[in-house]
């Protein structure tokens, strides 16, 4: 008789190996629920009937691929590699499942969000992966656990294979037993989520956010046929076809300046607005006495993409899929190309991630671009980035105005600096995400921030001294901004791209502008104003809503009553009073999220609806007015 492990598993042995791997995905899906969703009888059951259900149909891809499997290899007489191939199909799918499962856990834990199309977009662009700054301790950490999860599903197949292999009636009935379980959960899950969507039940819809993958069904219809009544809610979103690319609205009127101005660019990664502060950045906090400071500045998105993004565009982050798919460059760089700029363009990160080099930079030559991603320390890729700007500046053709572009990435998680830097203790030596206590920890990770935000101002001061000791300054704009903010569990979550409040989406501005007095500016500004504010200094006479959502900085009238932010899919106001985030093209569940203006939940919205009516409605008119036929 054949050895039973270089056999083919049965179909019942496969099945328990299924159910075997369902335990343990059953154990990773309890880990994204909290005690609130059993807080209640009814959400209790409902999650509980979720759990389950969502666990098996995690599974599906491994349970038809592997019977698949199966059906093919037993149609091939003879292989004797059969056993070994359907063992690594088996341990191969469940336990990709299992790592999908762990990564999600991990993102949702951090950021508020499942794998969605950013996270599809980081792991799979060059750079992205990197620019996640996990240190080799978070790696070391997340490889162990995938290991094991793997190991587990390869022990899981080698237990199913011990199981009896006969098949008999009372078995085959049994597995018909738990498809019907499956079956009836799921169809009970979806119903209730269906009537909760009716009746608006928050806590159910809630819930549903807390599983990847989640496909709502409602029956709204079907519902007002049975007398059921729906209760006011609020809107899923906006829905945005795609149309033809139309930037500029208009094509600039331009005449250039007889002494163009340069203009040097300093960014800095999830640097945000208290940091401008005397003690931790007191070179970029002296200068900024001497240029207009933005005390209220707000990025236009709380990740890198959307910020970068509507600098450069002054566009709100939803236009970031068009200019990408166009390789369209912001009107900005094309009139500094126009007008012979000279370009040297610094990351301590990589230009393809964020795809800068196909939207921002999509027409600069290759040997303007200098990313350093080697593997030395972020702090000190920005010492020799901003070594080799400065020789850039000292060598340059002084007959020619120049641009330079730098990006920080010291302020990125998870925080780098020097020993020098060191203003804030203690601070947390290993920063392993995995392993690390936010809420107990988060003090000493925010000192890391802050020491990494004092080496910053020690470059950014650098820049600023050599363009004084060289005469430039008074012919050079710098702009000293942050790509968006950083939280430290101000509200309720550590780092970026999770929420828009101000903690996440606040930056410092800096804008020096030669024979501009200096001032202090309290009221709101944006990202989405620097190319309004560059172009006229550039000889554009167009009023800015032919190329851009902003205003001039410089203006005497210039007023903002909100700012706009974005991230892959949803936007979000951003006023004193009120802030309202709600969902662009959104697939799955959605819900607008609506809080005062220091980001505290409001129980009633319907005041902030109504308060906010008339910008929403500019809002609504503005997210395709770069995206459609003139007119």
């Amino acid at each position: 008789m054949q050895p039973a492990r270089s056999r083919l598993p049965s179909n019942a042995q496969f099945n328990r190996f299924l159910l075997l791997s369902w335990l343990i995905c059953l154990a990773q899906v309890l880990l994204f629920q909290t005690a609130r969703e059993f807080s209640e009888p009814a959400v209790a059951g409902w999650s509980l009937a979720t759990t389950l259900s969502y666990a098996a149909f995690y599974l599906l891809p491994t349970a038809l691929l592997g019977h698949l499997g199966l059906r093919v290899l037993r149609s091939i007489p003879g292989l004797k590699s059969a056993a070994a191939l359907m063992a690594v199909l088996a341990v191969g799918l469940a336990g990709l499942t299992q790592t999908l499962l762990f990564a999600d856990r991990m993102i949702y834990g951090m950021y508020g969000f499942h794998i969605n199309g950013f996270v599809i977009d980081l792991v799979s662009t060059p750079g992205g992966i990197a620019s996640l700054g996990a240190s080799r301790s978070t790696e070391l950490t997340a490889t162990a656990i995938v290991v094991a999860l793997i190991l587990a599903q390869a022990g899981a197949y080698l237990l199913a294979l011990r199981a009896h292999t006969g098949a008999t009636p009372a078995r085959s009935g049994r597995w018909r037993w738990v498809l019907a379980a499956f079956l009836a959960l799921t169809l009970g899950e979806r119903i209730a989520y269906g009537f909760s969507a009716v009746l608006h039940y928050e806590p159910v819809l809630f819930a549903s956010e807390r599983y990847p993958l989640y496909q709502p069904m409602t029956f709204d219809k079907f519902a007002r046929k049975m007398g059921i009544e729906a209760e006011a809610a609020e809107s899923n979103g906006v829905r945005i076809r795609s149309g033809s690319l139309s930037y500029p609205r208009k094509p600039l009127e331009t005449v250039a300046p007889a002494a163009p101005l340069n203009i040097v660019w300093l960014v800095a990664e999830s640097l945000r607005f208290d940091m401008l502060d005397p003690k931790i950045m007191p070179r970029t906090w002296q200068f900024s006495n001497e240029a207009l400071r933005l005390e209220k500045h707000f990025s236009g998105g709380n990740m890198t993409q959307m910020g970068v993004f509507s600098m450069f565009y002054g566009l709100y982050g939803n236009n970031w899929f068009p200019m990408l798919a166009a390789r369209r460059a912001p009107v900005l760089m094309d009139v500094m190309q126009q007008q012979n700029y000279q370009f040297s363009l610094h990351t301590s990160q990589r230009f393809t991630y964020p795809a800068f080099d196909k939207t921002v930079f999509a027409n600069m030559r290759a040997e303007d671009l200098h990313p350093i991603e080697n593997g030395a320390p972020a702090w000190q890729r920005d010492v020799q980035n901003i070594d080799n700007m400065l020789g850039f500046i000292d060598g340059r053709d002084k007959a020619r105005p120049f641009m330079t572009y730098m990006f920080f990435e010291s302020t990125h998680a998870n925080y780098d600096f020097p020993e020098r830097a060191v203003i804030a203790s203690p601070y947390l030596e290993d920063f392993n995400y995995i392993t690390t206590n936010l809420s107990e920890q988060i003090g000493a990770i925010k000192n890391r921030y802050i020491n990494a935000a004092h080496h910053v101002d020690a470059q950014i001061g650098r820049v600023i001294e050599h363009l004084k000791a060289q005469g430039l300054l008074e012919h050079t704009v710098v702009i000293v901004l942050g790509d968006h903010g950083e939280e430290f569990m101000e509200r309720k979550r550590w780092g970026h791209s999770a929420e828009f409040n101000r903690f996440q989406t606040g930056t410092p501005g800096v804008i020096y502008v030669p024979g501009a007095a200096p001032r202090v500016m309290t009221g709101i500004s944006s990202h989405l104003d620097i190319p309004a504010t560059l172009l006229p200094l550039l000889g554009v006479s167009n009023p800015p809503e032919d190329y851009s959502n902003g205003h001039n900085l410089l203006a005497s009238d210039f007023h903002r009553d909100y700012a706009v932010a974005a991230d892959w899919n949803r936007i979000a106001y951003i006023g004193d009073d009120y802030k309202v985030t709600f969902p662009i093209n959104a697939v799955g569940a959605a819900r607008n999220e609506i809080t005062d203006g220091d980001d505290n939940p409001l129980a009633d919205g319907d005041a902030a609806r109504m308060a906010i009516r008339k910008p929403m409605v500019e809002i609504m008119d503005t997210l395709t007015r770069f995206t459609r036929a003139p007119g």
